[in-house]
């Protein structure tokens, strides 16, 4: 959603998930542990691109489109609080133990 307010193409964020090709392998192999910080880290640095580029463009969309940018913002704080959650969770869980 995010890519879509920022570009003006409403497909753009559904294009980048879609050519993330092998990349479920890579994750199916992550322990609950490393897929919560994998995911807490990428979310946090997605957040911050779409921050970056959202800075120069924030008062223009608020005028044009201030519904759209409100969606947007509520998705950040929505991604910030999971991107919370997760490193929570992931200094709950154990580390996966090695066996010699």
């Amino acid at each position: 959603m995010a890519a879509g307010v920022l570009t003006g193409d409403p497909v753009a964020g559904l294009k980048a998930l879609s050519d993330e090709d092998g990349r479920q392998q890579e994750l199916d192999g992550l322990s609950d542990r490393e897929l919560l910080r994998t995911a807490s880290r990428e979310m946090l640095i997605a957040i911050g691109l779409v921050s970056d580029a959202l800075r120069s463009q924030l008062p223009l969309l608020v005028q044009t489109k201030a519904m759209e940018t409100a969606t947007l913002l509520n998705g950040l704080t929505a991604g910030i609080r999971a991107a919370v959650d997760g490193l929570e969770q992931f200094h709950r869980l154990p580390e996966r133990q090695v066996v010699p």
